[in-house]
């Protein structure tokens, strides 16, 4: 009986333990800063947002804006799913507040995830108020579905392209994303300036070096949820156990793919080892 007792006290102990943890980093954030070799974005500053989620209800936003200031980026780029498309009448100000204080600090590109995509396609449905959500962004907020903006990087011109690719892609078992699709929804890249490529997911990084994006800034996984020493990232939006491409860089072929871990969470909220974050990019 004592032995069960002291199990049972263990184990209760040990879940109450990974619970305060879990909402500890789920009520912070770090600055994560990479340096890269990107050919024509030397001396370049860049700052990556993904996966905010309405984090907390705002509650990150105040520290978030502050971070982001004193870094002092040339740029600002959003990779999708500041929302959270599946749930009708989601409060979105905190997302609203954060991304319009971010368009006061630097110029700000905004690209789909799938929950901008749902929450579009939701459009007259009761509680899914996309234009709504539109009308109220700073109107400096650039986005870009499927769009590509040139911008002047210091003495540099950049090519940015925004993906929103098909909501199957998104999906287990139900389709793959391939070249051949990124051209029919993007184009073919124009090799004479610098690419970076917003591809939410980054399950495609094949496809996405193919095409011939110098930079892939990915989220969508949010780190695995759960990561452990060695094995990384737990499990995917696709329910796929230890992930491939969970977080950090990854390279082929002299082409780069950066998958940040998101500030927020939905459907599981859980973050174990696996801090919310802000992407510095420097470029050497």
């Amino acid at each position: 009986m004592k032995l069960i007792t002291g199990l049972a006290t263990t184990a209760v102990t040990g879940l109450a333990v990974l619970f305060l943890e879990s909402e500890r980093e789920m009520h912070s954030f770090r600055v994560n800063r990479y340096k890269l070799q990107i050919p024509g974005l030397s001396g370049r500053r860049l700052l990556f947002v993904t996966d905010y989620h309405e984090a907390v209800g705002g509650k990150l936003n105040p520290g978030l804006l502050g971070a982001a200031k004193r870094l002092k980026p040339d740029m600002i780029l959003i990779g999708g799913d500041m929302v959270n498309g599946k749930h009708p009448k989601e409060d979105v100000t905190p997302a609203v507040e954060l991304i319009n204080g971010l368009a006061d600090i630097a110029p700000v590109v905004y690209a789909y995830g799938n929950h901008e995509c749902r929450m579009e396609a939701m459009t007259g449905v009761p509680g899914y108020d996309w234009d709504g959500y539109r009308e109220r962004l700073d109107r400096r907020v650039r986005f870009l579905r499927n769009e590509q903006l040139t911008v002047n990087l210091g003495q540099q011109a950049v090519r940015i392209y925004g993906l929103d690719m098909y909501a199957r892609c998104y999906y287990r078992k139900r389709g793959e994303l391939h070249v051949e699709d990124i051209e029919k929804l993007l184009g073919k890249r124009d090799h004479s300036k610098p690419a970076i490529l917003l591809a939410h997911d980054p399950s495609w990084f094949h496809a996405y070096t193919e095409w011939g994006a110098d930079l892939t800034l990915s989220g969508h996984y949010h780190g695995g949820i759960i990561r452990l020493p060695v094995l990384g990232g737990i499990i995917n939006p696709k329910y796929q156990l230890f992930p491939e491409y969970d977080y950090g860089v990854y390279e082929e072929n002299g082409r780069i793919m950066l998958v940040g871990s998101g500030l927020g969470q939905h459907t599981i909220p859980v973050r174990w080892f696996n801090t919310p974050e802000l992407v510095l990019l420097d470029f050497e």
